[in-house]
């Protein structure tokens, strides 16, 4: 075997090692479990890195406190055995605005995604509750844990919006 060869056979191995270390994200149910699992050993490192690299420079540099608060939610999130995972296109989410990039609550609680939209949303609904509706918006309210999701350049990634509480008129 020519030193060129055997240089490419450890180039490719390094490369897939690196895909299996990062857990390569193909889908969104794929993200979603991969979160699940994450979530459910509390590892903030695992979590991090589902987590869209151009979000994470941003709220480092905007809001480090921000940032600090999502993974401890996270990390402090625990699943169990019995969920069920519903994909939903922003598209098809009522409270979300897809011109404005943001998703609305009551009219005063928004939460903005200035980098990275959402072309999705991951419900992960713990099981014993009632049962999920395709188009309900019910579940994005409730207890359940809704992370706006993208794919890009063949990955799928969590993208974190920007909380605002907005004033009373």
């Amino acid at each position: 075997m020519s030193v060129r060869a055997a240089s490419l056979l450890v180039a490719l191995g390094l490369v897939i090692a690196a895909s299996l270390a990062t857990g390569r994200q193909e889908s969104p149910m794929v993200l979603a479990e991969a979160f699940v699992r994450a979530a459910n050993a509390s590892d903030r490192t695992a979590l991090e890195n589902l987590v869209h690299p151009d979000v994470i420079v941003y709220l480092k540099e905007s809001d480090p406190e921000r940032w600090e608060q999502v993974l401890a939610g996270w990390a402090s999130t625990q699943f169990g055995a019995g969920y069920d995972i519903v994909v939903r296109p922003s598209s098809e989410v009522g409270l979300y605005d897809e011109g404005q990039q943001t998703l609305v609550f009551g009219d005063r609680l928004r939460f903005r995604f200035p980098i990275q939209p959402p072309s999705h949303f991951l419900i992960i609904q713990i099981k014993n509750q009632s049962p999920l509706d395709a188009h309900d918006e019910r579940p994005l309210l409730g207890s359940n844990a809704v992370e706006a999701v993208r794919e890009d350049g063949g990955r799928w990634y969590v993208t974190v919006p920007v909380v605002e509480i907005l004033p009373d008129f």
